[in-house]
């Protein structure tokens, strides 16, 4: 069991601003938890400070296990109701939130979950529990994986933008994006692979929740979306019911006398008497997170946590775990598609002269791919889950010309330069021979840096290395067979390898402290953030690889976004 100090986690996800972090001080007797799990499930809480004094929270995926983790141990919980609608998560997420739900069955714990508005994501998670409840007038509105791939060459050449992208490895289909109007064959060979492998995942969890055979479960789910009363009929579902009459239900099946104890006072106690009981924990873990794009210079916060991961910051805040004699051990968990081939290298390195120093364990989350991968690779061991993207180990090179697009807007641009290759970069000139050949020298030498890397770190001849790189994209339960990762799991099983290397009993608490620090409010104040809904949500998954396009000379970026409906 692990617990969390330094930074106090808030669950304000769950409707609730009360702390959930120490077993201390007398509670109400009770037997009935209830939570509301709806909207973003971040990766990672932030925490912004004013002047170092007043500090503004929001919650995280690690708050909430940390909290189901604390319910299966305790001992005058019989049940858990969750109301479950709208989870804004990606697949590893709830593939380890599902975990700490059957282990909750496990422990003899009563799991219902009331959907309300619920997709494969709800319905995913609610396959873990003993009942399924859906609201009478509510739609079950599963209807299988989908994936889009999306492609902006006709929108560039309208501009007059032309991109011009060198690609190591044949599923490095990153620059395809602007570059093409459809999926190339080693493209589209690559997603197959995954959305299928992801389904299977999705069909062999809701089967084995729900004691179905595969097969119908796979035909059911393609059938969607159903009204309450078709997904009763389907057996996707127990009871139609509003939640008033589902937690009077769950009260009776508790034995008519459970009381119940509401959201985040579940384990409250002040931030005073938590910092004097955790304290008692004799070994302290970093917990490093890297999110976003990775890019050289400071890290970027976005509206949940870091939007872009800067190896500036990450150094900075390594050096500290590292010289720390008080810090028994790192654990990174890292949720990036990737992005600067020279962010994630710098990244890597001080990670390796942590690892000179103490234990880094790597908890892979949605996604650790290309860049992110890279910097995953100094993990002993690496962990994934099952539906983490991980792999796409190769290089894209490029750059953008606008002369085009100037020429559009009236202007023009005249250069004189000296040296054969000084206009190389320009934006007003396309790629000579002499460019092109220089990037690709460039991407070359450092895709083979990459592999040698993969090869290393995992254990693998020079010929196997090259076999799993390519760009190609895997699941995580892929990468498993490939030895590209060590073992599958999410954060609790990272903690637990960490508390093995670092000679920790596995039943003894550690305190957990976060890095990087949180931002002072007031540096965070002029960061704007794009609308949330609306045409433009469309186009923010590839903005940041435009930026690079724009900005960067070689990238290490996952090829795609994976977003399922």
């Amino acid at each position: 069991m692990w617990r969390i100090i330094r930074r106090r986690l808030a669950i304000g996800f769950i409707r609730s601003s009360e702390w959930v972090l120490a077993r201390v001080g007398r509670r109400r007797p009770y037997g009935i938890l209830t939570l509301e799990l709806t909207g973003e499930l971040a990766e990672e809480g932030s925490e912004h400070r004013i002047l170092g004094v007043l500090r503004r929270h929001t919650a995280d995926y690690l708050a909430l296990i940390t909290l189901l983790r604390w319910a299966r141990d305790d001992a005058r919980l019989s049940g858990i109701l969750i109301r479950c609608n709208d989870v804004q998560a990606s697949w590893a997420r709830l593939q380890g939130l599902r975990r700490s739900l059957e282990r909750l069955r496990a422990a003899g714990k009563k799991v219902w979950i009331h959907l309300e508005r619920a997709g494969v994501r709800e319905y995913y998670l609610a396959s873990a529990a003993d009942r399924i409840s859906l609201a009478a007038a509510a739609t079950l509105d599963v209807t299988g994986l989908s994936s889009e791939a999306v492609f902006v060459l006709d929108a560039l050449e309208k501009l007059g933008v032309q991109a011009d992208v060198v690609q190591m490895g044949r599923y490095k289909s990153a620059g395809e994006t602007f570059t093409r109007r459809e999926m190339s064959v080693p493209h589209r060979e690559m997603l197959e692979s995954l959305v299928d492998d992801l389904f299977s995942q999705l069909v062999d969890a809701v089967a084995s929740g729900r004691r179905r055979d595969p097969a119908a479960m796979r035909e059911a789910l393609g059938r969607g979306p159903f009204v309450a009363s078709e997904a009763r009929e389907a057996g996707l579902v127990d009871a139609i019911a509003y939640a008033d009459e589902v937690e009077k239900d769950l009260i009776d099946a508790c034995g008519g006398a459970a009381t119940i104890e509401r959201g985040a006072r579940h384990r409250g106690a002040s931030p005073a008497r938590v910092g004097r009981h955790t304290r008692r924990a004799r070994a302290t873990f970093a917990l490093l997170h890297i999110g976003g794009m990775i890019k050289p210079g400071d890290s970027v916060p976005g509206r949940e946590g870091t939007s872009a991961t800067g190896a500036e910051t990450v150094a900075k805040a390594l050096e500290r775990v590292r010289t720390r004699r008080d810090i028994d051990a790192l654990v990174v968990r890292v949720a990036s598609p990737g992005g600067s081939v020279l962010g994630s290298d710098l990244i890597w390195r001080e990670l390796m002269r942590v690892r000179d120093a103490k234990p880094v364990v790597v908890s892979c989350g949605d996604v650790a791919a290309s860049g992110g991968y890279y910097v995953a690779l100094a993990g002993t061991p690496l962990i994934a889950e099952a539906g983490t993207i991980t792999g796409s180990i190769g290089v894209i090179a490029g750059k953008a010309s606008l002369r085009g697009l100037y020429e559009r807007l009236g202007i023009s641009k005249q250069l004189v330069s000296r040296g054969r290759n000084a206009a190389m970069y320009s934006d007003y000139s396309p790629l000579d021979d002499a460019g092109r050949e220089r990037i690709y020298t460039q991407a070359d030498a450092f895709y083979r840096d990459f592999v040698a890397k993969v090869a290393r770190a995992r254990g693998l001849t020079d010929d196997a290395a090259v076999a799993v790189a390519e760009g190609r994209v895997w699941t995580g339960r892929q990468a498993v067979e490939r030895g590209l990762v060590d073992e599958l799991g999410g954060l609790e099983e990272a903690f637990a390898a960490a508390k093995r290397a670092a000679g920790v009993r596995a039943d003894e608490p550690v305190t957990v402290e976060r890095f990087p620090k949180p931002r002072r409010l007031w540096r965070v104040a002029v960061d704007v953030n794009l609308p949330h809904y609306g045409a433009l949500e469309e186009l923010l998954p590839i903005l940041p690889s435009l930026r690079f396009v724009m900005r960067e000379r070689v990238w290490a970026v996952l090829p795609f976004q994976l977003r399922f409906f």
